[in-house]
């Protein structure tokens, strides 16, 4: 998801739906052999919230961390998401809610924030709703014009979106993650489901005086990234996953690109990632598509995000590649708003002393899908 350095910002020709949901039909996902993955013993899905699972790797795991997105009630009365596990903007608070360097056109906006004018709260955009019980809708909308100046918006960036990130509240190192969502599949829409190292380097940590600084003073250097779920909405059955390791750290990952040969807005379905000292794997509704090596900047803390952006420079490099007229690059303004539904995000570990998985092969195509071929960040 994140294809420039936060510490710096401030954050085709269209074919008929039927030619979209036909192109590369590619390998059924629900068929791990078909991959050269191994099989998955764990089901993921709806129902009862298992407190411990065999995962993908084949160990046993207990539940440690989760949000089933049962809103808890604000101070206004209202229906809202859980603060003590997420909040909503990136590191350095209210500058932090887009990533211009990324040619996204959202802010990541929340009812806490009044913008320069401290607008009633009833009038300031909130993203975050329950309409459905136990299921957060994200929901990116063009905001009204009459707030623009309020918020420091423009023509070119004007949508209102939300981000849920757990830093600074749940981090975790090894293990499963898994979340299920419903995600919207339209031109410019770019959700994603992701994870960003929580730790400064020892080396890293030094002010603009040259002078060692506190590790939460400033934002997280970027690369690692490790990506769970992102998916272009214009390709409507297609979806990415892979990671993003520091120049000079070469990984690779058996595959990128997944074509669940489904519309990916029709229904949930849920994605995860495995991860120890020596593999991590990708799933996608219970199945094993994709895995790779685990290299030195994977070995620390990590934590979660979730998120609906718009456009952005990967549309336009994706776009450009495949010969696209430029018209075709921009965000579908008319079929907004937008709605990504979340109805649980959960985390699972082994006990302490548990044996690492057994290495897979690494046979991995050169990359992670759109970074570098070798799978390092773009330069």
């Amino acid at each position: 998801m994140h294809k420039c350095n936060i510490i710096t910002v401030a954050f085709a020709v269209i074919l008929p739906a039927s030619s979209l949901l036909a192109e590369d039909a590619g390998k059924p996902t629900n068929d791990p052999a078909s991959y050269g993955e191994p099989a998955t013993q764990y089901q993921p899905g709806p129902g009862p919230i298992p407190q411990t699972i065999t995962s993908p790797l084949g160990r046993p795991m207990t539940l440690k961390w989760n949000d089933e997105f049962d809103a808890v009630i604000d101070k206004d009365g209202q229906p809202y998401i859980d603060r003590s596990k997420w909040q909503t903007t990136f590191w350095q608070g209210s500058s932090q809610r887009t990533l211009i360097g990324n040619g996204e056109t959202e802010y990541y906006m929340d009812k806490d924030y009044g913008g320069k004018g401290n607008i009633p709260v009833e009038q300031r955009p909130n993203p975050f709703s329950f309409e459905t019980p136990g299921i957060l809708t994200i929901t990116a909308s063009k905001t009204p014009k009459d707030l623009w100046a309020n918020y420091w918006m423009g023509e070119g960036r004007c949508i209102s979106s939300g981000l849920l990130i757990s830093d600074r509240r749940f981090t975790m190192k090894y293990g499963y993650v898994e979340g299920r969502f419903k995600v919207p599949m339209e031109r410019g829409s770019w959700p994603a489901f992701w994870m960003l190292a929580d730790d400064i380097p020892v080396d890293q940590q030094v002010g603009t005086d040259g002078k060692s600084t506190p590790a939460d003073a400033h934002a997280r250097p970027w690369p690692p990234e490790i990506d769970i779920l992102e998916s272009l909405g214009i390709w409507k059955t297609k979806f990415d996953t892979g990671y993003i390791a520091p120049k000079g750290e070469k990984i690779k990952v058996s595959d990128w690109m997944h074509n669940a040969n489904v519309n990916l807005a029709d229904d949930f379905h849920t994605w995860g990632m495995e991860w120890d000292e020596n593999n991590i794997v990708w799933t996608f509704d219970g199945k094993i598509i994709a895995h790779g090596k685990v290299t030195p900047s994977f070995q620390r803390s990590f934590y979660l995000l979730v998120n609906l952006a718009v456009g952005g420079n990967w549309y336009s490099q994706e776009m450009k590649a495949k010969g696209t007229p430029y018209k075709y690059w921009e965000v579908d303004w008319d079929t907004m708003p937008w709605k990504m539904q979340c109805d649980y995000v959960r985390v699972y570990q082994a006990a302490d002393g548990t044996p690492p998985s057994t290495p897979l092969p690494d046979d991995g195509a050169a990359g992670a899908g759109h970074h570098n071929e070798n799978g390092t960040a773009p330069q």
